[in-house]
């Protein structure tokens, strides 16, 4: 059976990573509105929302009335809500190029943004399992001492699009005139079903592992396998002596005394389908925050059904080649 590791981590860890953590906290808290300021604080955003106040409003201000954030952000949005598609008066293609133009100049670094977002949520993740695993990739181990799949895909996941919430709410917060409007981002039912078959994946695992962990390895297949695999089994599951024997490779690996040192074909397919769609959809959350939405981004790209379909199939294959025995057994009384 695998042994937990009781062995309490040094002061120093802890002292440190809570100061990380709340470095971590202020730098999310802080990034956003810092962006936005930088932005909205461009001379040339102020000489735009000058020309565009005096041909769209007949309203003339000064650059020292723009030296007020509060001031900026509310014209900002007052110009780009009297531009927006079947305005009335219609508004000129001069006016529309300067209002594109501001919208550029205000919404600019959104991308770089994200990609920091992204970091320091993985650094948090990161500081955390070091604190409580005393290894940086520690969450990833299960309870068998192993580096789980499920899990790689379930924090994946997690990082990719929490990450990318939180970086367009924060920049709809401190850039959109009525903040209650903030949190109203759509994202698209093909996203949550994408969510929705990683956490399968995460919370199935365990319940068809109960069932290989009832039995006892039978007496002549114990005799062709390796006694110390024999010995530290959970059941019929391979499982690790201590928690610094997980390595990177246990997610390719059977789960099985019998094939844990083989080639898992449905781990190894299923490690490139989650990594290529996360890969995908991360390519296409930067094209977004890239496009530079002046009005903030209310809507995350749309999963196709080609790729969900895809990933469906090859977590049920995945799933369902977890349930097959490839250990002789015996089950316990």
């Amino acid at each position: 059976m695998a042994q937990l590791r009781l062995a309490p981590l040094p002061r120093t860890i802890g002292l440190t990573g809570f100061a990380g953590l709340l470095g971590i906290l202020a730098l999310l808290l802080a990034l956003p509105g810092l962006l936005v300021h930088a932005n909205l604080s461009k001379p040339a955003a102020k000489e735009l929302v000058i020309a565009l106040d005096r041909e769209l409003f007949g309203k003339e201000l000064t650059k020292r009335d723009l030296s007020d954030a509060d001031v900026m952000k509310a014209e900002l949005n007052r110009i780009l809500a009297g531009v927006q598609e079947g305005a009335k008066p219609p508004v000129s293609d001069d006016a529309l190029r300067q209002a594109a133009d501001l919208g550029e100049h205000a919404s600019a670094g959104q991308g770089v943004l994200w990609i920091a977002a992204l970091v320091l949520m993985g650094c948090f993740f990161m500081i955390v399992s070091l604190r409580v695993t005393g290894r940086p990739f520690g969450l990833l181990v299960n309870e068998r001492n192993l580096i789980s799949l499920s899990r790689f895909q379930t924090v994946l996941w997690t990082l990719v699009l929490l990450s990318a919430y939180y970086t367009a709410a924060s920049l709809r917060i401190y850039g959109l005139q009525d903040i209650e409007e903030a949190l109203n981002i759509a994202m698209d039912w093909h996203l949550w079903a994408l969510m929705g078959i990683s956490f399968t994946s995460l919370v199935a695992t365990p319940l068809i592992h109960t069932t290989k962990q009832a039995k006892t390895i039978d007496p002549d297949e114990a005799g062709k396998l390796q006694p110390a695999d024999v010995e530290g089994s959970d059941g019929i599951l391979f499982a690790n002596s201590s928690f610094a024997d997980a390595s990177w490779t246990d997610m390719f690996e059977g789960e099985e005394v019998k094939n844990a040192r083989y080639v898992d074909l449905a781990k190894l397919q299923m490690f490139f389908f989650t990594v290529i769609a996360a890969l995908s959809y991360a390519a296409l959350l930067l094209q977004m925050f890239n496009t530079r939405a002046p009005g903030g981004i209310a809507t995350f790209p749309a999963v196709s059904e080609g790729l969900l379909a895809l990933l469906g199939i090859s977590h049920a294959g995945y799933l369902t080649s977890k349930t097959i025995d490839r250990t002789k057994s015996t089950a316990q009384t």
